[in-house]
């Protein structure tokens, strides 16, 4: 079977509206996640594509660098 990539009418890039998605559930992953890994698939509400999200430590805080000079 072909990639996804190689077929024809099959979008592998993402819209504005995958971005602004991905970017509300990074923020949802950063505030209330305690644990990593984590790994979601999760479809777009808009365009119903398939995102998938792999976030594999906790992202730093910029305000709360520890030892930033």
């Amino acid at each position: 079977m072909a990639k996804a990539s190689d077929r024809k009418g099959v979008r592998t890039e993402e819209g504005p509206c995958c971005a602004a998605t991905r970017k509300r559930v990074m923020t949802s992953i950063r505030s209330s996640y305690l644990s990593f890994p984590v790994i979601r698939r999760m479809a777009c509400p808009e365009c119903k594509m398939i995102l998938h999200i792999r976030v594999f430590e906790r992202p730093e805080d910029e305000g709360a660098g520890a030892g930033s000079a």
